[in-house]
């Protein structure tokens, strides 16, 4: 009888079961990781995989600044353990972190060169939007005030330096568009226009700091940190795109947990599938109906047109939905799905960025041009105007367009128009929402709107289907309506749970904010990929990146200084119009249809498949 050697597998005694135990119950989570988190981040994180040496570190240079931003932003108050300066008087009085302004200074410089680096390589109309955007928001810091001290020679020269560089940095840009239609001298030139225009960014911003640091060294008080708080105060409506898209991407990631969450529980029985769901629905109208039915009750008493408002809306979405949004899902999906969120940030915040480029030019011509005041276009600017007649407008071309987008889409077929059709359907929905949203501000008469009824209704609906269908519906289903109950607890709260989970750390609710831009960058920056003869990949990473490092440091300061920030409003408004709509859309996209939402991905790909091959036989 020999002895057999039993190679060593390095776990003690009965720890292979110990793990098939704890396998089966991580198992339940791996949908939920890989639609929340892996999937979104392999294929929508910004790619900086394609991009030149020069292009590719100063994007992670930006990233850097981004990350350190917005860490900062949740850690606001200890900016405020130091030295305190005043800055503005009587209702607009605020008390400014000495630190403070050298950081912003620094972070302004590195936006602005990531901002003009990346319109270098783009078309002429980018180099000479850039070039304006740089004049404009930057002219409350033209003529920084001095005067001679001792010896200090910043107090001398600083101001013409600031001067030159005002001009040189744009300069530079609108001089390259001479040589854009000679590639390869304008690939020769390309490290010279660089460099110069970090040269004029730099004088720009850091002759600023110096002037502000031989001020300080000789005890005196500077107008620098004056000037830069005006200049945030007056361009804080550039942060409108950004928090918008903050507040949408929130909805967005609730959806990926719920669609994990709804995978993971198609493997349980339809027995138990059934009555998890009777649980999670009898728990969630106790918490969200029952325990506050007295507070409804009143709520419905007083304000009975806002109670109409919500659900005639909910009903209108939800047919709008059924209509326009059940079809397979095709390839185009993730790339509609960015346009639709970034696009529409961008046309709802066309009216306060019209705002700063009208101020700003007033200032312009006020401090540079010496006007004796302010020209009468700045209070002529039509605010109320365009908000009740602009945006109707632009909801009803929204809205033509995206039916338009429809019927010519399914004239050639879902495989050979897919990004009509899934762009058709986003645009309808969010039209039909819009449309009568705006009509109803400009009328001046506003019902009210209740997020948490919304959640209701959903909820009921959602019963009353399990109700009727109980002895006919499968595990599928079930899964499926129980992710669209949680979703619609998530997404509705606008962020409150994630508040709630970063206040047991201690953070404060801007987290909400923060998550959402950080979850932008890391799985919903897909367009960063692409490339195109106007715009190639290098221009969009370093732009986009510039004006992510130019809002969050707006914000920054704003959060640090204790300022009257519009984050709050905006956070309300992208939840308002774009998120309702966008999670119904969503929802009829993916969600429901999970299933043929899977199977028709498949047949697309057979059908490409068939058609390639039909074509290689002739």
């Amino acid at each position: 009888m020999t002895d057999e050697t039993v190679p060593s597998t390095g776990y003690a005694p009965g720890a292979p079961a110990r793990l098939r135990r704890v396998r089966r119950l991580v198992r339940p989570a791996r949908p939920v990781w890989e639609t929340a988190f892996r999937d979104p981040v392999l294929d929508s994180h910004l790619q900086l995989r394609g991009l030149t040496f020069v292009e590719r570190h100063a994007a992670r240079v930006g990233l850097v600044t981004v990350a350190l931003l917005l860490g900062s932003l949740l850690f606001a108050e200890v900016w405020r353990s130091g030295e305190l300066v005043p800055i503005g008087e009587d209702e607009r009085l605020a008390f400014l972190p000495r630190a403070l302004l050298p950081a912003t200074l620094v972070t302004l410089l590195i936006a602005w060169t990531l901002i003009l680096w990346g319109a270098l390589t783009a078309s002429p109309v980018f180099r000479v939007v850039a070039a304006v955007a740089f004049m404009m928001t930057n002219a409350f810091l033209i003529s920084p005030s001095s005067f001679e001290i001792g010896d200090q020679r910043a107090l001398a020269w600083g101001p013409d330096l600031v001067h030159v560089g005002y001009y040189l940095s744009p300069g530079v840009l609108l001089l390259s568009i001479a040589v854009a239609r000679l590639p390869r001298v304008h690939r020769w030139l390309l490290p010279v226009w660089r460099t110069l225009v970090f040269a004029g960014a730099g004088l720009f911003f850091l002759g600023q700091l110096w002037i502000y640091e031989a001020y300080v060294e000789e005890g005196f008080p500077s107008s620098i940190q004056v000037l830069v708080d005006g200049a945030v105060q007056e361009t804080d409506g550039l942060l409108n795109p950004l928090i918008y898209v903050a507040a949408v991407l929130v909805i967005d990631f609730s959806l990926d947990v719920t669609e994990g969450a709804a995978v993971a529980a198609r493997d349980a029985s339809r027995r138990v599938a059934r009555w998890l769901l009777v649980a999670l629905l009898a728990v969630k109208l106790w918490i969200v109906l029952v325990r506050h039915r007295d507070d409804w009750t009143t709520y419905v008493q007083e304000r009975p047109w806002a109670a109409v408002h919500t659900v005639v809306m909910v009903v209108v979405l939800a047919v709008t939905v059924r209509l326009v949004a059940r079809f397979g899902m095709t390839r185009a999906f993730d790339t509609v799905k960015e346009r639709l969120l970034y696009g529409g940030a961008l046309v709802l915040s066309l009216i306060t960025i019209g705002q700063v480029v009208v101020v700003s030019l007033g200032v312009f011509f006020v401090v540079e041009l010496g006007a004796d005041e302010i020209p009468g276009f700045v209070d002529g600017y039509p605010v109320f105007g365009l908000l009740n007649w602009g945006q109707p407008i632009a909801a009803g071309l929204a809205l033509v367009l995206g039916l338009w987008l429809l019927r010519r889409g399914a004239e050639h077929g879902r495989t050979r128009r897919p990004t009509a059709r899934e762009l058709g359907s986003g645009l309808v929905v969010m039209g039909v929402w819009l449309v009568p949203e705006f009509i109803l501000n400009a009328s001046e008469w506003n019902p009210g709107f209740s997020f948490e009824l919304v959640d209701i209704l959903v909820t009921v609906a959602a019963a009353a289907i399990l109700a009727v269908r109980w002895r006919r519906i499968e595990t599928s289903a079930a899964a499926t309506l129980a992710a669209i109950t949680i979703f619609a607890w998530l997404a509705l709260s606008r962020g409150d749970w994630i508040a709630f989970l970063g206040g047991l750390f201690g953070l404060p609710a801007i987290v909400v904010v923060v998550f959402g831009i950080g979850y932008s960058i890391a799985g919903d920056s897909g367009f960063t990929r692409s490339s195109s003869r106007r715009l190639p990949q290098g221009s969009r990473v370093l732009m986009f990146v510039g004006y992510l490092v130019l809002s969050v440091t707006i914000l920054h300061w704003l959060e640090v200084t204790h300022a009257v920030s519009l984050a709050d409003g905006y956070a309300f408004g992208g939840f308002y119009y774009l998120g309702i709509p966008w999670a119904a859309w969503l929802l009829g996209r993916r969600l429901i249809d999970l299933d043929d939402r899977i199977g028709g991905v498949e047949a697309e790909e057979d059908a490409d498949e068939a058609t390639a091959a039909a074509a290689a036989t002739g």
